[in-house]
């Protein structure tokens, strides 16, 4: 069966083209980074690139020479896109000398005898980049959890062995002396399959942006902006994974609003953040810290017996009295107050509401004057009688 080879150019020129100006143009819309702009750059010179073989009749001197060097240089581009697309801090000079250097040869190679030698170089090199992007996107896959990343790698990586067998049948003198018109075997079904999957691919980044904005939407939604730990939201959802015997803290920091009101709020937001991260450098990896409202912070911790939460309270305690003490002096480091309570996880309500109590009780021992009764954030509805919010912390 024999495959038009020259219809296939003409629809990777139009994809590629299409993909490249719907890149640029976001890109200098400012919705994407600066990896757009190498992305479609680079599809943008693929799709010229696949047009040079149709024009060989025009008899354009340097025709070629141009085509072959913009397909090596396209390829280049399109992984260093994908290296800023990874990190975009990433340096990427060495990447682009790289490019050049390699595309070089392919400005200054003409002659006819050469053209099986050319075109495994080319081949040889689009197997190389591609290998490249495919390493990218397995890794970013794996950073970020991204599923499209998988797909972005598998979709790379099948044309790395087409290339390569193109790479063979032109170097041993098997695709004859035009690349275009009706051509069958498997040199020309290597060719549909490579140019199938370079359409496909051309907006393939995009779904890995959708995906990791969708991402980091939802880790917004379910995180705290001043401290970073869960919220009430991530609460709710992590729920239904908790199974089996675990141990519930409740944080509340002592003399909070004292502290605001005689150092500012800048140092008591930094506050808040010395007790997250007291209660994450303390906890299991197992665990998980929510703030649960103003200054109070729940703690989840499967697997925990009471001997281990109540270690990990007077942990958590300590670190942050050291950090408050580093933040404002010996003399007026702050310190909180932690209750805990131990049972099944599917009771977590249960155990937000003893661990509530006994955190109070553990705060007024820690007090020489009287006890007053104060309201949790963690209470559903308010006592018959509150006191003022002066009085909380």
């Amino acid at each position: 069966m024999l495959l038009d080879i020259s219809t296939l150019y003409v629809m990777v020129a139009l994809c590629s083209v299409v993909a490249g100006i719907v890149h640029l143009t976001a890109a200098a819309g400012g919705r994407f980074g600066s990896w757009a702009n190498w992305w479609g750059g680079g599809h943008l010179l693929l799709g010229v690139s696949a047009v040079m073989p149709l024009l060989r009749g025009l008899g354009v001197p340097g025709l070629l020479t141009i085509g072959n060097t913009a397909a090596a240089l396209s390829y280049g581009a399109i992984y260093v896109g994908m290296h800023r697309f990874a990190d975009p801090a990433a340096p990427i000079r060495r990447w682009i000398v790289l490019t050049g250097i390699v595309a070089l040869p392919l400005l200054f190679w003409s002659l006819p005898r050469d053209f099986g030698d050319r075109i495994a170089y080319l081949n040889v090199l689009r197997s190389l980049f591609d290998v490249a992007t495919v390493l990218l996107a397995i890794r970013i896959a794996r950073r970020e959890m991204l599923r499209t990343g998988w797909i972005v790698a598998v979709m790379f990586a099948m044309t790395v062995p087409m290339f390569l067998g193109r790479a063979w049948f032109a170097a041993t003198g098997q695709l004859g002396g035009d690349p275009t018109g009706m051509h069958g075997g498997p040199a020309a079904w290597m060719a549909a399959g490579a140019i199938a999957f370079i359409m496909f691919r051309g907006f393939s980044l995009l779904t890995m942006d959708a995906e990791r904005c969708e991402r980091r939407l939802a880790t917004l939604a379910e995180r705290d902006g001043l401290t970073g730990a869960g919220n009430r939201t991530a609460f709710d959802r992590a729920r239904s994974g908790w199974r089996g015997e675990g141990a519930v803290l409740m944080i509340d920091l002592n003399r909070f609003k004292a502290l605001n009101d005689r150092h500012g709020h800048m140092t008591g937001d930094a506050a808040l953040k010395i007790a997250t991260r007291a209660a994450v450098c303390s906890i299991p990896m197992s665990g998980r810290v929510f703030r649960w409202g103003g200054d109070e912070f729940v703690c989840v911790l499967p697997g925990l017996n009471d001997a281990a939460a109540q270690a990990i309270a007077g942990e958590i305690a300590t670190r942050f009295t050291q950090g408050t003490t580093a933040l404002i002096g010996p003399d007026e480091g702050a310190d909180l107050s932690v209750g805990w309570a131990t049972g099944p996880l599917v009771m977590v309500d249960t155990l937000v509401g003893q661990a509530d109590a006994r955190m109070y009780a553990e705060k007024r021992r820690g007090r020489s004057a009287p006890p007053v009764l104060q309201r949790s954030v963690a209470e559903s509805a308010p006592p018959a009688i509150l006191i003022s919010q002066s009085q909380h912390g």
